[in-house]
């Protein structure tokens, strides 16, 4: 907009400029002052986000035309000070306007020094010359300052009525400022300030300011407050709540946001599309991403119209590894700046495009020839991954001729370039190392600790201890080995080398040894297992009255449970408890995992309420409490998890899985299973498999099938697991198809695949293929057969009849003849096929090496009542009461066996018995104990636990909804039987699952084949 001339600026500023005819000399210095405005004027301006007092807003004349300049060219910032400083000369006395304006001015340019001086020098200054300055510190810095002037301001003025009174905008400048330092007592106090004028003076534009000064403090609950009481608000107010969530870690919720205020058409600009592509490119969602960038296009902000927002755009593709939408953003710029082109060489780096980045640079120092520390950086790092020495030279050659050898990043970013290719080489050739580089250490151009601290921490992540003693031999020549941060490199280096001798020298030759040095020498003796060693050194570190750090204690606790000494540790949390780190995430998390790994995970779980959920290690917690069997914890867990959304790794997703593989838990499992879904943690192989061992466990095979079917990429323990699903299901024919096929995919056969395939040529009787697997496992597998490898064949052979083969392998294979597993197989398999004296055989082996084997002795009353033996069988019953269970609603209701149903269950029991009575049912007596469970109900063998729960199924679960039980103990023939003869009439599928097997009751049949 081209500015107009002064007597047509406005009717209200006229009178300003062409003031009624006076005398000659009064026209001149009102011509003057004309002049000297429009000259003003050319220097700078007040932009459109400038304060919304406006500089002469109730105090001077309204000016409405203000030329719009992006910025100040030299040219331009001496003509402005060239203007002010013949001002006075031609108006000895210039009204506040001009100072106010001056000021301004100074402030757009960025003169920060300028503006203070003419603020200082100012006769007079108003609540607008005040703001102005304050909100230029605000904008440029230092912040610290703005927070001094608002102290000086309240303080200004010679009374209550002189003293000058902060309008909302002060109290937003200085709100801006505390968030910025994250003051949050300052920023509470002005709050206050604000509350006690009442809710008049608390306008939007303070309402966003406080909601930005609470998020950038971390306060994020306040800052929700304080939004939802904004009864109408607007960009501004959404826009600060968005960038409240994602700076704040909550990227889902300013996701939603952003819905939100798309659902209730706010006009979206581009610091709102900035903040929503940054919550993409943290959560590294691609596909949504691309929709918020069509949205974009849509809305006028695509194709190069907006540089910065076009940058977010290019990071956002960078990290989400989409290099071809990074690349397509990049060309359409108009206008390529030093970020954008950082941004893309970056983007390659990250993503491993190191030829790219190479080429990129090229282009760059083509078209604008210069670069900044951020892009030599990236560079080098490009550089250390291709090994290139003779570019890293290059660009070391550049680096010194522009003047960043000082510069300690890019220096250690160099080096570690040196150091990657010189180990890529040859140790041998260090002499290559530019001695540029020690030059520049002598000359003192960079900071030598630095140096030689950053090249030690490389020697021991290389574990080089012979590059590591130059760098100790060099660290005495510059006479840098008595740095706190030196002698802890040094320390560290030896430490990783595996040399802790040598560093408790290093230490031993410290007079007085810091925090740092201490820490070092405790946590390099954990990483070699000197737990001991680093508890003695605590200890006198302590008695030294040196306080511990972060670092210090983490190494003491992984101590304390390398050691298992769980009294040491619990000493240990008393003493923090005592310090500031009480409430150290680090800290507490270590602490979680001490309980946790020593068989107190209540504890553990208590620690959670001194950390936000965000940051509580969750995966710790949920193996604590596998470890301790408590799958109610791990459920409890969950929901916890799933309201602050907390990181899972793929192992604690396979474990939550693991928690719910039971018939009773089902429900619970798939709700997990949702909630993994839409999480996306189930693209991980081991998630897979705990989900396929969820559905194997809770008798859902077919749910197991379509998992496996559906997983892009299946590991060995997968294929291990729907295995072994279909051996215990019932289906040992698909479980060999299933191995061959993972045969031909070269996948890891390990001992638990082969023992679920020894179980399958069990099941189909193939005695030959079981014993030739078993002999050549350890040849073909490198797995050596075990005593469940053993068991597996002894069974077969039971099972064939083959009882003088199955004497000679015992005789002459297995090893361990005195391992239970394999005479507790004899024995259930004698039982099976009803031989008496292979079962004896089998039971005095049991009880001569254990005589009070329970199990034993009750396999022997089960084989004499099978013989007719009541009265020898009556005296083995030894057991207690045993139970069912059976989830309905989510409530799991159990039946023990001294247990009356309730009058509904023992009426359906009736109903049950009649119907199979009319249908021809004769119960097997040869099943039962004379003196079995049924005291409390005396019926055609239907008083048992599995029954009881599976009549309280059928009256409860909806119509042709399976039935699914899981009993403590092995199932009764009797009721197996039965079981068999409901499933023709009851119209569903009737699952049990015993301590032996799965039972899946259809159409008169089982899935065990009456073998469990």
């Amino acid at each position: 907009m081209k500015h107009p001339p002064p007597s047509i600026i406005s009717p209200s500023t006229s009178s300003l400029f062409i003031p009624p005819r006076k005398s000659k000399g009064t026209l001149q210095r009102n011509c003057h002052n004309i002049i000297s405005m429009h000259s003003l004027l050319t220097c700078s301006s007040i932009i459109s986000s400038s304060p919304p007092f406006l500089l002469l807003q109730s105090h001077t004349p309204k000016l409405t035309h203000f030329p719009q300049l992006n910025h100040i060219t030299p040219h331009n910032s001496q003509h402005l000070k060239l203007t002010h400083f013949l001002k006075p000369h031609a108006n000895p006395k210039p009204p506040l306007f001009y100072f106010n304006l001056h000021l301004q001015l100074y402030i757009n340019a960025g003169f920060m020094q300028e503006a203070r001086d003419l603020f200082d020098s100012m006769p007079e200054r108003t609540l607008i010359s005040w703001t102005i300055l304050m909100s230029g510190y605000a904008k440029h810095g230092p912040s610290t300052e703005a927070l001094s002037l608002f102290k000086e301001m309240l303080s200004s003025g010679d009374n209550h009525k002189t003293r000058l009174r902060p309008d909302s905008y002060v109290y937003a400048v200085v709100l801006r400022s505390c968030g910025e330092m994250r003051k949050l007592g300052f920023g509470k106090g002005v709050h206050g300030q604000v509350l006690k004028k009442g809710e008049a003076f608390l306008d939007g534009f303070l309402e966003n300011s406080l909601v930005n000064m609470y998020s950038s403090c971390g306060q994020l609950e306040d800052a929700v407050l304080i939004f939802d009481g904004i009864e109408k608000p607007g960009l501004v107010a959404w826009s600060s709540m968005l960038s409240a969530y994602v700076k704040n870690g909550f990227e889902k919720e300013g996701l939603s946001v952003f819905l939100d205020m798309v659902s209730k058409g706010i006009k979206l600009d581009a610091f709102v599309f900035s903040m929503v592509i940054k919550a993409c490119s943290n959560l590294e969602e691609l596909n949504l991403g691309i929709q918020v960038h069509g949205l974009m296009v849509k809305k006028g902000f695509g194709k190069g119209s907006c540089l910065f927002l076009d940058n977010s755009l290019m990071d956002f593709y960078a990290k989400c590894k989409d290099l071809k939408g990074l690349r397509k953003v990049f060309d359409q710029l108009h206008e390529k700046d030093l970020v954008s082109w950082n941004t893309l060489i970056m983007g390659y780096v990250h993503n491993f495009f190191y030829f790219e980045a190479l080429r990129n640079f090229r282009v760059l120092m083509h078209d604008i020839c210069y670069c900044d520390d951020f892009t030599i950086t990236s560079i080098l790092k490009a550089i250390s991954s291709l090994h290139d020495m003779g570019y890293g030279r290059q660009v070391h050659g550049y680096i010194v001729r522009i003047g960043l050898a000082s510069n300690s990043y890019v220096m250690c970013s160099l080096l570690d370039m040196y150091i990657e290719c010189i180990e890529h080489e040859s140790w041998e050739q260090w002499e290559k190392v530019p001695l540029k580089v020690y030059a520049g250490l002598e000359r003192g151009e960079a900071n030598e600790c630095i140096i030689i601290a950053s090249m030690l921490k490389w020697c021991s992540l290389l574990s080089n201890l012979d590059a590591g003693k130059v760098f100790h031999s060099l660290a005495n020549k510059l006479a840098v080995d008595s740095d706190p941060y030196v002698i802890s490199a040094l320390i560290d280096m030896y430490s990783k080398c595996g040399v802790p001798e040598a560093a408790l020298r290093v230490f031993e030759r410290v007079e007085n040894p810091g925090t740092v040095t201490w820490s070092a020498l405790i946590s390099g003796l954990s990483w070699n297992g000197w737990f001991v060693e680093a508890l003695t050194c605590f200890n006198k570190m302590q008695l030294n009255g040196i306080e511990a750090n972060e670092f210090t204690l983490t190494s003491v606790i992984l101590a304390c449970v390398a050691l298992g000494d769980l009294r040491k540790g619990r000493e240990l949390h008393c003493k923090i408890l005592k310090t500031c780190y009480e409430s150290n995430v680090s800290i507490v998390n270590m602490l979680i995992n001490l309980y946790s790994e020593l068989s107190d995970h209540r504890q553990a779980l208590k620690l959670c309420s001194l950390v936000s959920d965000a940051e509580i290690s969750w995966n710790l917690l949920i193996q604590a409490s596998l470890k301790a069997n408590d799958y109610e914890m791990i459920h409890k867990l969950l929901g916890r998890i799933q309201l602050c959304f907390g990181y899972l790794e793929p192992i604690s997703v396979c474990d939550i899985f693991r928690s719910c593989s039971s018939p009773v838990l089902l429900n619970m499992g798939m709700q997990a299973q949702a909630y993994m879904t839409k999480r996306g943690l189930l693209s991980h192989p081991t998630s897979g498999n705990g989900l396929i061992q969820m559905y194997s466990g809770c008798g859902q095979i077919a749910e197991a099938d379509l998992v496996f079917e559906s997983m892009p990429e299946k590991s060995s323990p997968c294929w291990t697991s729907i295995i072994s699903a279909k051996v215990e299901h019932g289906h040992p024919s698909e479980a060999l198809t299933l191995f061959n096929k993972m045969r031909r995919r070269k996948k890891l056969v390990d001992s638990s695949t082969l023992k679920s395939i020894l179980k399958a040529c069990s099941q189909m009787g193939r005695v030959d293929e079981a014993h030739s697997l078993l002999m050549s496992m350890e040849v073909v597998y490198g797995v050596k057969p075990s005593e469940e490898h053993y068991s597996c064949v002894i069974e077969a052979f039971t099972r064939a009849g083959m009882l003088e083969e199955l004497e000679n392998f015992i005789n002459e294979v297995v090893v361990d003849k005195n391992d239970t597993k394999i005479w507790n197989t004899l024995l259930s398999s004698a039982r099976v096929i009803g031989n008496m004296d292979m079962a004896k055989f089998a039971l005095e082996k049991l009880l001569e090496i254990d005589p009070n084997d329970c199990f034993a002795n009750l396999m022997l009353g089960k084989v004499l009542v099978m013989f007719g033996k009541w009265k020898d069988a009556s005296k083995m019953k030894t057991l207690g009461p045993n139970s069912s269970c059976i989830e309905v609603q989510n409530k799991i209701f159990e039946f023990v066996s001294d247990q009356k149903p309730s009058e509904e269950v023992l009426h359906k029991l009736g109903e049950i018995e009649r119907e199979m009575e009319e249908s021809g049912y004769v119960e097997d007596r040869n099943h039962l104990l004379h003196d079995a469970e049924e005291e409390e109900y005396d019926g055609a063998g239907l008083g048992h636990t599995e029954m009881k729960a599976i009549a309280f199924g059928l009256l409860s679960l909806p119509h042709r909804t399976p039935v699914r039980v899981i009993k403590s103990v092995r199932m009764c023939g009797t009721c197996h039987h039965a079981c068999k003869f409901m499933s023709t009439f009851v119209d569903r599928e009737l699952v049990v699952k015993d301590n032996c097997t799965f039972h899946h009751f259809r159409d008169g049949k089982c899935s065990c084949r009456d073998s469990w």
